[in-house]
């Protein structure tokens, strides 16, 4: 049994890492450990020292190299034994996005005693089974405590052919490097005006191109005298829809169509619903917008790609267009014109099998309804 829990061990280290935003960047884990260790060893329990060097391999999994070492008196006999431990060890970590995060672990890795006096100096494989919790401090800090089971499959005391030690640890996670930031949004020159029938409006806000030379034209380029029976700004004479309902958005035919302005740009903090500074400037420009415009009405809708469950999908755009429409209002614009909702990974406008098809879907957007 015990040779199975080994080889089950090792086959968990080979987790599989999901595409999905999260701090990818290497920590360093500099611990104290207290190691009780089995009656059948015949030494005395010790304080010891350990250091780990790993990451997180996607949003949940940390993969870690480890090293642990300690000094130990025996028992009722001159010497010491110093032993120390090289070790893999895997986590699986609780609550997504929460600064609390349990964990339970399970890895193995070599097992070197160095005795003095009467004990002798051996290696053997050992197995690692930990449960414990990661606290975030900030943005470069996590601490970490852990309590530890440890197989020692060695058998240098003669008198059995492994042994059961518990180790207690406590200790930091300490990020190295800079956190990965949002890519800048590109700078997007506005495109000649051109104003191909010389009307005065611009081809495109043009809904009447090829207006004749001298033809009075309204705000759309089109003929004045035509008519617009159902105030849509298409004459009569080019309007496919002609009882359009009043205040609705429509196309050159005059049919009405529903607008959706994407808020490129608007990025969130790693799993979670905070804007982060870059995306102010873009909404700003939404609240002048609207300020121009003030009998639209608008739903906030949210979207995230297909990566994780589809119910934590849903809570997650759920929470990010609650933001969104929280800052519209608070800078003024009437609760009244807006609605917000989540459509989690339901309605995606690319590919989620490449890394840029499912940033193009996590996004915001607002949706005019009239």
């Amino acid at each position: 049994m015990k040779k199975l829990l080994l080889g089950l061990s090792l086959s968990a280290l080979a987790g599989t890492a999901l595409a999905q935003e999260y701090d990818d960047r290497w920590h360093l884990s500099p611990t104290i450990n207290f190691t009780a260790t089995d009656g059948e060893k015949n030494i005395e329990s010790q304080f010891g020292v350990g250091l780990g060097l790993g990451k997180f391999i996607n949003p949940n999994w940390t993969l870690d190299f480890e090293i642990d070492h300690a000094r130990f008196a025996n028992e009722g006999r001159a010497g010491s034994m110093k032993q120390t431990g090289y070790g893999l060890m895997s986590r699986y970590h609780f609550n997504q996005g929460d600064s609390l995060r349990p964990f339970i672990g399970i890895g193995a890795g070599l097992l070197n005693h160095d005795g003095q006096g009467p004990r002798v100096s051996s290696d053997d494989w050992m197995l690692n089974l930990g449960v414990g919790i990661r606290k975030n401090v900030n943005d470069r800090i996590d601490f970490i405590s852990e309590v530890k089971y440890r197989l020692d499959t060695d058998d240098y005391t003669g008198s059995a052919s492994s042994y059961d030690d518990y180790m207690f640890s406590m200790g930091v996670s300490i990020a190295l490097g800079e956190a990965r930031q949002a890519p800048a949004a590109e700078a997007i020159e506005p495109a000649p005006q051109l104003d191909s029938d010389g009307d005065g409006v611009s081809d495109q806000m043009d809904r009447c191109p090829n207006t004749p030379a001298g033809v009075e034209v309204d705000e759309y380029g089109c003929p004045i005298t035509d008519g617009d029976d159902d105030n849509d700004g298409v004459p009569n004479s080019q309007d496919k829809c002609p009882d359009t309902r009043a205040g609705a958005v429509v196309d050159k035919d005059g049919c009405e169509v529903q607008v959706v302005i994407e808020l490129q740009g608007v990025h969130f903090d790693f799993d979670k619903a905070t804007l982060r500074p870059e995306s102010i400037k873009i909404l700003d420009a939404a609240v002048k917008t609207m300020g121009e415009h003030g009998t639209i009405l608008v739903e906030v809708a949210g979207h995230t790609d297909s990566i994780g469950t589809e119910s934590y999908n849903q809570d997650l755009s759920e929470r990010r267009a609650k933001v969104v429409y929280d800052y519209l209002v608070d800078k003024g614009i009437d609760a009244d014109r807006m609605t917000w909702k989540g459509y989690g990974e339901n309605s995606p406008i690319a590919t989620n099998e490449t890394d840029e098809g499912r940033q193009r879907n996590r996004r915001t957007e607002l949706q005019i309804q009239n």
